[in-house]
């Protein structure tokens, strides 16, 4: 099981910068706040979790929350970069990112293709 990404310590940072090369660890506020949100954004899309008794610890989030998380924080960052037209980096290429998109939504909830009859 993974863990969350955080930009709590410098180990944190370079784990972020290791699976994110472009990520802003200069500002290590900045990278936390789009971490804490783009975990929120996953956690509030994902199916809720089975109850959990009181003393039982809190399970690691799956491997694809973790990626989901990653994704989606590439897209804030992207979102956030873009100019009027939504034009990110030289040469006038265009990128429109979407918070949340479908390839992110089916990493939290994967399709099974299977019927399901109520």
């Amino acid at each position: 099981m993974a863990t969350w990404y955080t930009a709590d310590t410098p180990e944190a940072q370079q784990r972020v910068k290791g699976a994110w090369v472009d990520a802003p660890v200069q500002n290590a506020e900045l990278l936390g706040m789009l971490l804490n949100v783009a975990r929120g954004q996953v956690i509030a899309f994902a199916p809720a979790p089975a109850p959990q008794p009181p003393e039982e610890p809190v399970p690691d989030p799956p491997d694809n929350y973790v990626l989901a998380q990653l994704m989606q924080v590439r897209n804030l960052w992207n979102a956030g970069r873009t100019t009027g037209d939504g034009e990110v980096g030289p040469d006038g290429f265009t990128f429109r990112p979407y918070p949340l998109d479908n390839t992110i939504k089916a990493v939290i909830r994967p399709i099974d293709w299977k019927p399901h009859a109520l």
